[in-house]
């Protein structure tokens, strides 16, 4: 399970400035702002969303990597593991009997034997704004991919 978390953090870290990157290169390849059409400013605008979905998940996975890290210490004053220390755990702690991590919706869950689990670490912005600006990056290029092909095919028809 954490190996998983040293695959996608330098991933999440990396990603944002290549998308980052295509976002600003769009409408420079088009011949700059002013002559970018509808289709380079939908494509940056996906980049530009995607850039930021995968920078905010990337947040969240260092929150989760580092509940990971703590959870797994061990030693002296580990028991119940750290991150599931939230406010009312002394209630519960003969009850906690571990964790697990869920990437998506990405969470640090600690269980429970009894009491229900809960999860904890992840801040609460990060799954909705993650998922909106990745759903608007989807919508933008899949508008920017429909507009070149009806570009196209009104180019093949006057000729």
């Amino acid at each position: 399970m954490a190996y998983f978390l040293w695959l996608l953090v330098p991933a999440g870290l990396i990603l944002p400035f290549v998308f980052a990157g295509r976002a600003v290169r769009v409408p420079a390849r088009a011949g700059g702002p002013r002559r970018a059409d509808s289709e380079a400013w939908l494509r940056t605008a996906g980049f530009a969303q995607a850039a930021i979905a995968v920078g905010v998940y990337a947040w969240g996975l260092l929150h989760v990597t580092g509940a990971v890290l703590s959870a797994e210490d061990g030693g002296t004053n580990s028991i119940p593991i750290p991150p599931c220390r939230t406010p009312g755990w002394e209630h519960r702690a003969e009850a906690i009997s571990g964790y697990r991590v869920e990437y998506v919706p990405l969470r640090f869950v600690c269980e429970t034997d009894d009491v229900g689990d809960y999860s904890t670490s992840v801040p609460g912005r990060v799954n909705p704004v993650s998922f909106l600006l990745g759903l608007g990056a989807v919508v933008c290029f899949t508008v920017a991919a429909l507009d070149s092909g009806n570009s196209r095919e009104q180019a093949d028809a006057g000729t």
